[in-house]
């Protein structure tokens, strides 16, 4: 979702640029330190992540929405390269299309901190809970993960903006997320088919997957 209108109060905006400056600096710090070898892979998942949010739906409501994207990002480059990927995907909103640079915090709060965490945290959940199977990893992480992940976040987004007055609840509920949930169905179709792409002809690009954990012996 594209924040385009001042929608928070100042002290939330502000604050939501203080947590993610302090973030995205630890993030970079622990990046330079220990290095990145797969560097290309994730300048170029960066670039059409960002088309992939300028392809954007326009509700009667005013409110924008697209894919996330986030499962993906936490699957094939983990927590804090998926984090950052999703921070630079969020900046490039705020250059290239409407999404105002006060709400550039914001929108890394909700659009990135908190999808990739839910993505990385059900793709652990599911790594404890059920046995380490190919069909599991895809369907469960990358297709199912994806849906509840969109649907998550999409509603944590729809209480915030009812908590601070932009929008009525009543309004959101039947104008925001019935297309957000379905749309998280596209979300997780696109997620679960890309890691099979990848993880079939590039598994090494896929941080998250491993041939001996998944298929020796399966």
């Amino acid at each position: 979702m594209d924040f385009t209108n001042t929608w928070f109060p100042a002290w939330f905006s502000w604050l939501s640029n203080g947590i993610s400056l302090v973030l995205v600096l630890l993030v970079l710090m622990r990046t330079f330190q220990q290095g990145y070898p797969r560097l290309n892979q994730w300048l170029w998942s960066i670039f059409f992540l960002s088309l992939v949010w300028f392809m954007r739906a326009s509700l009667d409501s005013g409110i924008n929405i697209h894919l996330s994207g986030a499962m993906l990002m936490a699957l094939m480059f983990g927590w804090r390269m998926g984090f950052l990927a999703m921070c630079m995907v969020n900046i490039a909103t705020c250059l290239f299309n409407d999404a105002l640079f006060i709400n550039l915090g914001v929108s890394i709060v909700l659009n990135a901190l908190l999808p990739i965490t839910l993505s990385y945290f059900i793709f652990l959940l599911l790594e404890a809970k059920l046995p380490r199977h190919f069909f599991i990893y895809i369907y469960g992480s990358a297709f199912f993960g994806s849906w509840v992940m969109s649907a998550i976040t999409g509603f944590v987004i729809a209480m915030i903006l009812t908590v601070f007055g932009a929008f009525e609840w009543s309004m959101l509920v039947d104008n925001y997320l019935p297309f957000h949930f379905l749309l998280g169905f596209s979300e997780a179709f696109l997620t679960a088919g890309l890691i099979t792409v990848f993880v079939v002809y590039r598994p090494s690009w896929v941080f998250s997957f491993r041939d001996k954990r998944y298929l020796e012996g399966k």
